[in-house]
């Protein structure tokens, strides 16, 4: 099973899409419309599906949880 962290659309060129998260960029491609400020799932460098920032949101703090939790277990 693949887990995926929401990532927000930075620019569109076509097909091809810069996405971030906390920071990082990366240019993927995306089968289906996404515009700028949209956020989406991506699975081996393809945009999966595109999600509401509400649901963003929340996954991200979820995200962020488990991270705080791992560190914690250290």
């Amino acid at each position: 099973m693949c887990l995926s962290k929401p990532q927000k659309v930075l620019e569109v060129k076509g097909k091809r899409v810069l996405i971030e998260f906390e920071g990082a960029k990366k240019l993927v491609r995306s089968p289906f419309p996404v515009k700028k400020n949209d956020y989406v799932l991506c699975q081996n460098n393809v945009v999966v599906q595109k999600i509401s920032k509400k649901t963003a949101m929340e996954m991200i703090r979820e995200w962020k949880e488990m991270n705080q939790w791992i560190q914690k277990q250290k």
